[in-house]
């Protein structure tokens, strides 16, 4: 026996997005063909302002859920504007416009706290940031994810052109392979796959899943007894403690072996001086490929650094007495304080961002002063963001390359053929600039 056949009626509502809070709303209209008509939110109470393409169907409002089965749109006016919505920009914003809002947004929404797996300094800064409770926490990744789809298509000039033709619904308009998890697609913000072999990957994905986790299971303990839940937690902080160590310690292993492989291109050359040259080169044309991802260059100059000092330190530990390789460690220790104070700084600064943001909204400043304060949130939580995961990466490529250079089954010869290939690399990417050739 088949399934059986459900009858449909025709949409009787309209569904647009809030433009403050991104909930979705369903209103009836009655209103004349092209109108503008005014809807408050039931969530957020903000009235907003929408234009709907004739009166009481679905297919009247330029959205991702009407019936445009024989419908079609264009560049200039889309079957639907759902995406242009959720990103808050016009049907004619360019690609750097979109990318720009789409940052903006997704700091504002992403749930990650971004900690770190070695974190005690880090721990730190990220408890300076305000916990959404848990319900907060799963509306905003469920928008983060509305968010970070309509990028992706928005940002593709041929998906665009199909979704303003077809609708969301098109089948036509799903990237190849599919929309990228948003967890992945954000951790690409900083260097992408090209530096995983480097740097590993930042833990950006990973403990965004880890505090949605968290949240849920704080949904479910209502009921639990107040000892029953402070055992609870701590039990999974010591679960999600150990996963860290052994995640944090796989990519160390790894990343050691990464090194080595690439620093052999120099320490296994029968000619030192003609390897120095042909290393130098291979290393800065992998630099101009490594510079032109998303903040390429900031993490060469991040990567170079921790390089250099090493190698330093390194062979600075056969001079007399070991002076040298002393005043290295001293300048790696200051730089580590220095950019521990600078991150938590970004941090407290970020904080206060949102707490002006907040204050305004309830002053009920115009919308210009809101996109202002939102804008200047937005740059101070990317800001944040990156020297949050600067702080990660040098900590872990610290560890990489004191075993790389102190290898007690390698031989001495070998370890500094290893440090002198370490310096022309640190030399090489501290010195890329953005405009290089």
């Amino acid at each position: 026996m088949g399934s059986p056949i459900i009858q449909s009626r025709r949409p009787e509502f309209v569904h647009k997005a809030c433009t403050k809070c991104h909930n979705e709303l369903e209103f009836s209209s009655t209103t004349l063909p092209s109108s503008k008509i005014f809807v408050q939110c039931y969530s957020c109470q903000k009235i907003c302002e929408f234009e709907v393409k004739g009166a009481g169907t679905q297919s009247s409002a330029s959205t991702g859920k009407n019936n445009n089965k024989w419908r079609f749109g264009s560049d200039r006016e889309p079957l639907e504007t759902e995406y242009y919505d959720l990103l808050e920009v016009s049907v004619t914003a360019d690609i750097s416009e979109i990318k720009r809002q789409y940052y903006k947004l997704a700091l504002k929404y992403h749930p990650d706290k971004n900690n770190s797996p070695d974190a005690e300094q880090r721990a730190l800064l990220w408890e300076r940031l305000t916990r959404p409770c848990s319900k907060v926490l799963n509306r905003i990744s469920l928008q983060f994810k509305k968010i970070s789809e309509a990028y992706q298509v928005l940002s593709d000039p041929e998906l665009r052109r199909k979704y303003n033709e077809y609708g969301a619904k098109s089948n036509e308009i799903q990237p190849e392979g599919g929309f990228v998890n948003p967890e992945e697609f954000f951790k690409q913000q900083f260097g992408g796959d090209r530096f995983v072999d480097i740097i590993g990957e930042i833990s950006i994905g990973r403990d965004m899943k880890e505090v949605l986790q968290n949240a849920s299971m704080d949904e479910t303990s209502n009921a639990s007894s107040a000892d029953g839940d402070v055992r609870r937690r701590e039990n999974n902080k010591n679960i999600q403690d150990e996963e860290r160590e052994k995640i944090r310690k796989e990519r160390i292993d790894k990343l050691v072996g990464k090194l080595i492989e690439r620093l052999d291109h120099y320490v296994k050359a029968s000619d030192p001086q003609i390897a120095a040259h042909d290393f130098k080169c291979r290393m800065e044309k992998e630099a101009d490929e490594l510079k032109t991802e998303s903040y390429g260059v900031e993490l060469l100059h991040a990567i170079g650094f921790t390089y250099s000092l090493k190698a330093k330190q390194h062979i600075g530990g056969d001079h007399i007495f070991g002076l040298p390789r002393f005043g290295h460690i001293i300048r790696e220790k200051g730089h580590v304080f220095s950019e521990t104070i600078s991150t938590l700084k970004s941090a407290i600064d970020l904080q206060q961002s949102f707490t002006q943001l907040q204050e305004a909204e309830k002053k009920g400043v115009n919308d210009a002063e809101k996109s202002r304060l939102e804008e200047a949130a937005a740059n101070k939580g990317l800001e944040t963001l990156w020297k949050g995961s600067k702080l990660e990466v040098e900590s872990v490529l610290r560890e990489v390359c004191d075993r790389v250079l102190s290898d007690p089954t390698v031989p001495k010869s070998t370890l500094r053929r290893r440090a002198e290939a370490l310096k022309i690399v640190g030399s090489v990417y501290e010195n890329v600039r953005v405009g290089d050739n």
